[in-house]
């Protein structure tokens, strides 16, 4: 089959490989804290057998797993904005109400999933460890908690302005992800639109002044900002057919060198970050992988909840444990890696992924519903508005 044909698939902004990589993410960030809540760290258990060692790979690659999510985002995202700003066809109103529909369709809905597990949690659970003594939330997260951040949580600015919810932790790259998608276009619009040299500058000064502030109140936004923007240039190479098969290959086989890598520690985080990131995005700038229509309705079906289970996984496998632990009077601590251990893992997170997959059937699901009803009831009250101008209309 040729790239052309095989480009048909993604003629409409899917792409089976994109799905392929935003499933297996979140399966990745999944596997990654059900293990923390649930396993002693590799260095404290008793001869790992290739079984175990396996499994401790696998879910030891959340960070990394964000870092695809970011280069995913940036493709999808950023460069479709990229591509409407520089052809003059950005509409401002639309792509506020597409990324608004996106997010907080999904996020309200969840905010309200995580008070009810937590609140009933600290109400019947709290003598679990679980809730008790609560794995994996650092100190700062649970003692800054303020009602002042509310405001901050409903704006999706979390990890980045303020602390995220000590109830789910997770939710500190959609802070990241949620600004990028607001202060990207005026970025694109200072190089792609035609201004004049005086506009230019002061836009740029603007622009880099707005940059060093984020970057001043958060150290970590340069790191993610450079993902994303990994992303669009991706989505660029896309368009101009400049990335072949053997470069694509290339870039995958970084990008898994550096999943290996980062569970060996032989290389700073960073270091293995740039692989992963950089391989993955030479891999989905190159049509003939990104267009590889290949994908299953099963992929496609756990790409279309992804972002419901990175919203409610870790609190839904917290409720889980404390279940366990009432029921069977298990694991009251941090557990090997055994038979039992490896049951109970694979049961949290099969339940875990079970709730997502319902909370998206619910939410998720819906949004380009939600979305056209709300652009069919924008575009019907600009009508109403320029007929009232023109009475004759």
């Amino acid at each position: 089959m040729s790239a052309n044909a095989k480009m048909s698939s993604g003629s409409d902004g899917h792409w089976p490989f994109l799905d392929f990589i935003r499933f297996g993410a979140a399966l990745l960030v999944l596997c990654g804290h059900a293990r923390g809540l649930l396993f002693e760290g590799i260095a404290r258990v008793e001869h790992p057998n290739p079984l175990v060692r396996a499994t401790y790979l696998i879910s030891g690659l959340q960070h990394e797993a964000v870092v695809m999510f970011f280069i995913v985002s940036g493709f999808l995202v950023g460069g479709s904005a990229w591509r409407m700003i520089a052809a003059g066809k950005f509409d401002w109103r639309t792509y506020l109400l597409n990324r608004f529909v996106r997010i907080y369709l999904v996020l309200i809905p969840a905010f309200a999933l995580v008070l009810l597990l937590d609140v009933v949690g600290k109400h019947f659970f709290l003598d679990t460890r679980f809730y008790g003594v609560r794995p994996l939330w650092p100190a700062a997260i649970l003692d800054g908690w303020t009602w002042s951040q509310v405001p901050c949580h409903l704006f999706s600015v979390q990890g980045l302005l303020c602390a995220p919810w000590g109830a789910d932790p997770p939710l500190w790259s959609l802070g990241f992800e949620w600004t990028l998608y607001l202060v990207a276009p005026p970025i694109f619009v200072v190089f792609l639109a035609p201004l004049t040299p005086v506009r230019r500058t002061v836009s740029i000064l603007l622009v880099g002044f707005g940059f060093a502030a984020l970057t001043w109140w958060n150290a970590d936004w340069p790191i993610w900002f450079s993902f994303w923007m990994l992303g669009v240039l991706a989505s660029r190479l896309f368009a101009s057919r400049r990335i072949g098969l053997p470069v694509a290959m290339i870039g995958l086989f970084t990008c898994g060198l550096g999943l290996v890598l980062s569970r060996l520690a032989v290389l700073p985080h960073l270091a293995t970050d740039v692989m992963v990131g950089a391989g993955l995005a030479a891999a989905v700038a190159c049509p003939i992988v990104t267009g590889w229509a290949g994908g299953n309705r099963a992929i496609e079906r756990g790409a279309a909840s992804s972002y419901s289970l990175y919203l409610v996984h870790l609190p839904v496998c917290v409720f889980v444990g404390a279940l366990m632990e009432r029921w069977f009077g298990w694991p009251m601590h941090v557990v090997q890696p055994d038979a039992r251990g490896l049951a109970a893992f694979a049961a949290m997170t099969a339940l875990a992924f079970c709730a997502a997959y319902v909370f998206a059937r619910c939410t998720e699901d819906h949004t380009a519903r939600v979305r056209h009803r709300l652009a069919g009831l924008r575009l019907g009250r600009a009508w109403d508005r320029r007929a009232a101008k023109s009475p004759g209309v």
